[in-house]
């Protein structure tokens, strides 16, 4: 869209991530992306935890685990490290700021989180640089992160997080997120006057890589799972209506591709006549496949505070799969409502297993009819949401 974009990110080499996708690489390859050194203790912690410098590393969802010491580590990451371990970049990361916005006069610096420290470099551009725009992108909660964590911050850690996201919220031009109850979470933060400028544009979906991905021949009613599922998600109704199928169950494929529950993975192993496929971590590319070969898409969001605002990673590559997708999770969030406006699907209660195993059989059945136009997904492709993100971009320039 005639942007010059540059991107501060850290070196691969002393980045610690859980997994890393290299298939994106090409994508990214003509934009100019400046590398810069880090200090942080992800691998140490990892290395502690679970004897691996990066299975460790946390992700986004909920942490499941319980032993001691694994809740001992976590205490000290939450409480030491404030507002989360990936603080240790921002000194490196303003110091390349700085030196490209002296250089190069930007119009509009982005700062994208988690990591929400990532947003503490923007709060200290503004103040050096007055008259630069700033936007600060909004992926997930602060305060009201996904996490059990989340219950071994200190009194201090929660009251210096609030400061610190009220610092950004208040500095910041411009605020994005991801979706209605997400925006209306931060805004409730604001000053009235201040809460017109928090916006939100949903996540997209690549409609090249999604149209170009394979569609794997099959002939067995396939399930398929793609994404994060930890212990504490509520699949207990799921395992339950697949218990019901009873002999339907042998013409029934699940599939689970991504970071799942082991203790899930157990329990399905053991539904008589259901065949099971662990793929574990699997590239971009795979899972848009996976995805378009299904017969059922399912996803599982966790019941938490404020659960109304979760959006899955996954949920427009599902919606734009075109088929049937079975939630669980809050019927009144804004997953339920984008799959309800795209007609892809329906979302269910935890509980309701009598609902899904009617679900299930009206899909094996070929009795769940979706929109199959192409323009019913258009919107929330990233070509239209980068028009989006391009007319917010232009609105801030002109204010």
């Amino acid at each position: 869209m005639g942007n010059d974009i540059t991107v501060v990110t850290v070196n691969p080499k002393d980045a610690s991530y859980k997994n890393i996708d290299d298939s994106f690489r090409e994508l990214v390859s003509k934009i100019n992306v400046v590398q810069t050194s880090t200090l942080e203790p992800l691998k140490a912690y990892s290395l502690l935890t679970t004897g691996s410098t990066n299975n460790g590393i946390p992700r986004g969802g909920v942490n499941s685990s319980k032993s001691i010491f694994k809740k001992l580590a976590s205490m000290i990451k939450e409480n030491l490290f404030v507002p989360d371990a990936r603080v240790g970049w921002n000194r490196f990361a303003k110091e390349a700021a700085q030196d490209i916005i002296q250089r190069e006069m930007p119009d509009v610096v982005i700062t994208t989180g988690p990591p929400q420290s990532t947003h503490l470099v923007g709060v200290a551009l503004k103040k050096q640089f007055p008259k630069l725009k700033w936007l600060a992108d909004f992926r997930d909660p602060w305060i009201e992160l996904f996490s059990i964590d989340q219950a071994s911050k200190s009194a201090w850690a929660q009251n210096r997080n609030t400061k610190l996201e009220l610092s950004v919220l208040n500095t910041a031009d411009s605020i994005l997120t991801i979706g209605p109850s997400m925006q209306r979470l931060l805004q409730q933060k604001m000053p009235p006057a201040q809460q017109v400028k928090v916006r939100y544009i949903y996540n997209g979906f690549d409609d090249v890589k999604m149209d170009n991905a394979p569609i794997l021949p099959s002939d067995t009613f396939t399930i398929t799972f793609v994404g994060l599922m930890a212990d504490e998600y509520p699949y207990a109704g799921f395992v339950s209506a697949l218990k019901k199928l009873g002999d339907s169950a042998s013409k029934i494929k699940l599939i689970l591709a991504g970071n799942i529950a082991r203790k899930f993975i157990s329990e399905v192993n053991e539904i008589a006549n259901l065949e099971v496929d662990v793929k574990g971590f699997v590239s971009h590319e795979q899972s848009l496949s996976l995805m378009k070969s299904a017969s059922m898409l399912f996803t599982i969001l966790p019941s938490l505070p404020n659960d109304e605002i979760i959006i899955s990673g996954k949920m427009m590559e599902y919606i734009a799969a075109r088929k049937p997708i079975l939630c669980i999770g809050n019927q009144k969030g804004d997953a339920a409502a984008l799959i309800q406006e795209s007609n892809s699907g329906k979302t269910f209660d935890a509980q309701d297993s009598e609902e899904m195993l009617a679900f299930i059989q009206k899909c094996m059945q070929e009795e769940v009819v979706l929109n199959s136009d192409n323009q019913s997904v258009a919107p929330y492709s990233r070509k239209a949401t980068a028009v989006k993100l391009d007319q917010l971009l232009d609105e801030l320039l002109k204010k």
